[in-house]
């Protein structure tokens, strides 16, 4: 069922995360020269005890306008890193990477549980990717690049998301130094390879990896290859799933 925001309160969002009605799903990431898994984009999922699933752009807009972002971004840390943490263990070694909103940039609060969970689970910085979505809504850019200087030496890899969507450029990933740019899936969706390939060179020529969302077709994924692009995710790849369900998935996929 879908549900309009209108039909949701802040109480209710912190309640499903204290009462862990929300999950994490991962969607695999794939380098597009070898074709193997090297990373994981963990997304949460909230299913209401009444409403049922509720798209994620609805609660992750409730939250932004009520502040419970906070809260929700802490939560998707927590999940991510513990999960990380877990596969590590198990000998599974892939990076995970977790949405962080341009407000959550904007206090200490997200820095500082950062090193706390990075600290109390074990996960490597190296195994974390942050992905500041809507870049174009960070009002300083300055002091949230100094933040992100602090996290990516300590080996934390700062990515910038949907590229081609009209919420990031590549200005705007250098100017907080970013090491990673992700295509939109919908500069995919449309064909519009030149531009891809533009945005290819000139993140590659700043020092950045690029990831193409997305991906629904092997014609999509063919492309993106030839385009330069570095890695690949999407429909095509694997659906998002629960960190169970992509265990079971990548054990079946290994040839």
């Amino acid at each position: 069922m879908r549900v309009t925001t209108g039909e949701l309160d802040a109480r209710e969002l912190r309640d499903a995360i204290e009462n862990h009605q929300l999950r994490i799903h991962v969607q695999p990431q794939i380098d597009l020269e070898t074709e193997e898994v090297v990373a994981v984009e963990g997304l949460s999922r909230w299913t209401h005890p009444t409403l049922g699933p509720i798209p994620p752009a609805e609660f992750v807009a409730l939250a932004e306008a009520t502040g419970t972002i906070h809260e929700l971004g802490l939560f998707a840390l927590r999940e991510c890193c513990s999960i990380g943490r877990t596969w590590h263990e198990q000998g599974l070694e892939l990076a995970i990477a977790v949405n962080v909103s341009p407000l959550q940039l904007q206090t200490d609060l997200f820095f500082d549980e950062l090193e706390r969970q990075l600290s109390d689970s074990g996960l490597a910085p190296a195994d974390l990717i942050v992905e500041v979505t809507e870049a174009e809504r960070i009002s300083d850019y300055g002091v949230v690049a100094g933040r992100l200087d602090i996290i990516q030496q300590w080996g934390v890899t700062v990515s910038i998301d949907d590229f081609g969507a009209g919420h990031s450029s590549i200005e705007r990933a250098v100017a907080v130094r970013a090491r990673e740019l992700k295509i939109d899936r919908a500069l995919v969706a449309a064909g519009d390879w030149a531009a891809v390939g533009d945005a290819v060179e000139l993140a590659q020529s700043s020092g950045m990896r690029v990831v193409a969302e997305g991906i629904e077709t092997l014609e999509q994924l063919e492309h993106v290859r030839d385009a330069g692009c570095d890695r690949g995710q999407g429909y095509y790849i694997a659906r998002p799933t629960d960190p169970d369900g992509f265990t079971d998935w990548l054990q079946s996929s290994v040839r």
